[in-house]
């Protein structure tokens, strides 16, 4: 007797990592600023900025905010904004809103669009 070949099914696996909705980042040392995300359903994650540990913290949140916004474009087809805070004296905490569109451009907080 023949043996029925099963078809193959494809099956959409999720992104193993979800839209962040919280960026935390801790001073830099030995020219590198650990950080960590906390992401909706699929969980987040950490990682380094290979920056000098004396750089200006607005630049590291800049070079931490666009690697995850551009991560957030490609996994999830998502725009997102962040939103810095200090969290303590050496760590500062990102809120990301998701969603960002032409009218959220004009900000009035004070704070530039990154």
């Amino acid at each position: 007797m023949a043996r029925r070949l099963k078809a193959k099914t494809t099956k959409k696996q999720k992104p193993h990592f979800g839209i962040p909705r919280e960026i935390i980042l801790l001073s830099g040392r030995d020219d590198v600023w650990p950080y960590a995300v906390v992401a909706d359903e699929a969980g987040g994650g950490c990682g380094k900025v290979a920056m000098p540990g004396d750089a200006a913290v607005e630049d590291v949140q800049v070079a931490v905010f666009a690697a995850l916004a551009d991560l957030t474009r490609t996994l999830h087809g998502v725009e997102i904004d962040v939103r810095w805070s200090v969290l303590t004296s050496d760590s500062w905490v990102g809120q990301v809103r998701r969603d960002v569109g032409a009218a959220d451009s004009g900000s009035c907080d004070g704070v530039p669009p990154v």
